[in-house]
């Protein structure tokens, strides 16, 4: 279960990176203003990862 897991996450990272920076911008907008995401997403898409993908890191 955790392996697959860290697969969604990092298919997640992966898909976002290969879209164009515009659309990427656009996606991140939309997830926060639409009250259901939050700015964590950035953390998730770009960042270091949300507090799940950094423990999974370490397994």
């Amino acid at each position: 279960m955790i392996s697959t897991s860290k697969a969604v996450l990092d298919a997640m990272r992966t898909d976002f990176e290969q879209l164009p920076a515009d659309v990427r911008s656009k996606l991140l907008d939309m997830l926060c203003q639409s009250g259901i995401e939050s700015p964590e997403w950035w953390d998730v898409l770009v960042g270091e990862g949300d507090p799940l993908y950094r423990e999974l890191e370490t397994i």
